[in-house]
């Protein structure tokens, strides 16, 4: 064991060096260099700095000059802004920053400030459309692009003010069922496949259930609200529907409890049979939706769903290596993903992520990490890096994936 710490925090240690610097950063990225992008580009390199130098595992002069980087091109404060791209990425990370060094409380005054701008206008959009009877798009609501996203930026920066309310507020709105055509579906229904835009392979639309972009991103921040005893009217209610739905569409297989990434109006019909199990990562999967559903039975005080959901995620986590399912290394749908998941519900490990300490040398297993997953923190190199080297720090700070909506405020039970 103590061979495995050592190697993963090695790895971890040269994909921070060879990220050094914004120079070597832009190097490696080419065409996908996005400085304002948490996923993608120096935000997110910026927090793998955080967190290594949080520990003193790395040099703060390496933070600055990332963050400087970030937005040295300027920060879109738009209303097209997300938590993972503009304003909102720039002051999660801020936020992490001044956890460790403090002295940008002006600046994080400013991003509040923009961030709050960008909630209010994607709000009054929200319910516009809702009041013309409009179907949602998938980036109006959902983790990565939507105003899911948002709320975990607002709950770390202001969880007790108006704003996360009235998104939350808008999230309870957003489960009441509509009628389309005379047929009852959910509110979170997308005209749009899963994509974000109109694919003739999904005719009318469909239902997404996934973490990243489906509704188990809402049911997660809805919960995790809940669980600071912060509530808005209607607010069990929402979780009760979302969780009848994933219900209603809950599979089995031999590796345990599934469910589909979406579901189609031929599928709803059954002229369509469901697809799965597919891999059980964050974004999609037994994985995300399993720990979204846990969060909420803590929420709600529902022992049985709680213990079900903690053995579905427990049996994801033992099975996984085994699997033939297709995963790489990453945070977003990968074995990272699975390992920091694993930490913050306090399952222990998820073994698969250390295969990546079989790929040769540290060196050479850091620079393949770079050239093939790409530097980035949702799907790169960077999000690896920090999960390597978060999970062999003693008592491990894990506050860094509210970003990936991994509630870490200590459960209410051991199940």
């Amino acid at each position: 064991m103590n061979t495995t710490i050592t190697e993963a925090t090695r790895i971890a240690g040269l994909v921070a060096d060879r990220l050094a610097t914004p120079e070597q950063g832009r190097a490696l990225a080419g065409s996908r260099w996005w400085p304002q992008s948490l996923a993608h580009g120096a935000a997110g390199v910026a927090l793998l700095h955080i967190e290594r130098a949080r520990t003193g595992h790395g040099p703060w002069e390496r933070v600055q000059r990332w963050l400087e980087c970030a937005v040295a091109e300027g920060v879109d404060s738009s209303p097209n802004a997300h938590l993972y791209y503009g304003a909102p990425a720039v002051a999660f990370v801020l936020h992490r920053a001044a956890a460790v060094h403090p002295g940008y409380g002006g600046e994080l005054a400013r991003l509040d400030r923009a961030v709050g701008l960008i909630v209010a206008s994607r709000l009054e959009r929200a319910h516009a459309r809702m009041d013309a009877g409009g179907l949602a798009l998938l980036a109006e609501f959902d983790t990565v692009r939507g105003l899911t996203g948002l709320g975990a930026l607002l709950l770390a920066r202001d969880p007790q003010g108006p704003l996360l309310r009235g998104l939350l507020a808008y999230l309870v709105r957003l489960t009441e069922p509509v009628t389309v055509q005379g047929r009852a579906l959910p509110g979170w229904w997308s005209p749009v496949g899963p994509d974000g835009k109109k694919n003739a392979a999904f005719p009318g639309g469909h239902a997404n259930t996934g973490m990243a972009h489906g509704i188990a991103g809402p049911l997660a921040i809805l919960a995790a609200a809940l669980r600071r005893k912060i509530a808005v009217k209607g607010h069990t209610e929402a979780i009760t529907r979302i969780l009848d739905w994933l219900d209603t569409w809950q599979r089995t297989s031999p590796s345990g409890a599934w469910w589909p990434y979406w579901v189609t109006h031929d599928q709803i019909d059954g002229a369509r049979t469901l697809v799965g199990p597919q891999r059980p990562s964050w974004c999609y999967g037994a994985a995300g939706v399993a720990h979204a559903q846990m969060l909420a039975a803590d929420a709600l005080g529902d022992h049985r769903r709680y213990a079900t959901a903690r053995s579905t995620l427990a049996r994801v986590f033992t099975d996984t290596p085994l699997s033939s399912t297709a995963l790489d290394f990453s945070l977003c749908h990968g074995l990272a993903g699975l390992a920091v998941l694993a930490r913050t519900t306090a399952l222990g490990d998820a073994p698969g992520l250390w295969a990546v300490l079989r790929g040769g040398d540290s060196a050479a297993v850091a620079d393949r990490l770079l050239t093939e997953a790409g530097i980035g923190l949702l799907e790169g190199a960077a999000g690896i890096a920090t999960a390597l080297h978060t999970l062999h720090t003693p008592s491990p700070d894990m506050g860094w994936t509210a970003f990936f909506l991994l509630d870490h405020q200590e459960h209410h039970r051991d199940g």
